[in-house]
């Protein structure tokens, strides 16, 4: 049964461009987890991230603002904000990028794991944020599986993709209903109860 609390979205795409989403990727969505695991678990494990991809692609990860060095101590609670980006460029990508060789520098904000508290494991969200090539690789993974947003942050995104010259989309479906783009430019986000669970289908 759907939750009444939410709105259900489903776009699908035959074309496969999904550029008007990664501003909404980089903002940041929230997914349903494992709660008290660790962040590589819950990548690699719960959300099927190749671990070769993980650790040789996603160089810089910050949970809750601070830089992680050891993504297998690092726990994952609920309502936990964790960023990923690919490796960045310059002095700044130097010293953030895990284990690299200026981590000593931001010693004092780099996360410290709670190694203790694995095996703790609960239900709940966490935030995720995608940056720089991360956003075209696994931003259409989530979007597939699902992400929760805010409704102004949904109604963001389908105003720019109703207004694009030619349709990027070929159907929309709210609630388990399909709705023509006419009535989803339409739609009073206002009036629709909580957050939405937006799914994109290629």
């Amino acid at each position: 049964m759907r939750d009444c609390t939410q709105v259900q979205l489903i776009l699908r795409s035959d074309k496969g461009d999904l550029s008007s989403f990664s501003p909404l990727l980089q903002k940041g969505f929230s997914i349903k987890a494992r709660t008290g695991t660790s962040l590589k678990a819950l990548f690699c494990e719960q959300l099927g991230v190749d671990a070769v991809y993980f650790e040789d692609r996603i160089q810089t990860i910050f949970l809750d603002g601070k830089p992680v060095d050891d993504p297998d101590s690092a726990i994952v609670r609920d309502g936990c904000t964790i960023a990923l980006s690919a490796a960045m460029p310059g002095l700044v990508g130097s010293t953030f990028r895990r284990g690299g060789a200026l981590a000593d520098f931001r010693n004092t904000i780099t996360y410290k794991g709670q190694a203790e508290r694995l095996g703790m494991e609960g239900e709940g969200r966490v935030r995720v944020k995608l940056f720089n090539l991360l956003v075209g690789e696994l931003g259409p993974v989530f979007l597939h599986e699902g992400i929760w947003v805010e409704k102004q942050d949904a109604a963001r995104v389908l105003k720019a993709l109703l207004e694009l010259p030619h349709a990027s989309m070929a159907s929309f479906e709210k609630d388990g209903r399909t709705v023509s783009h006419d009535q989803l430019a339409a739609l009073d986000w206002s009036e629709e109860p909580g957050d939405v669970h937006l799914s994109v289908l290629i």
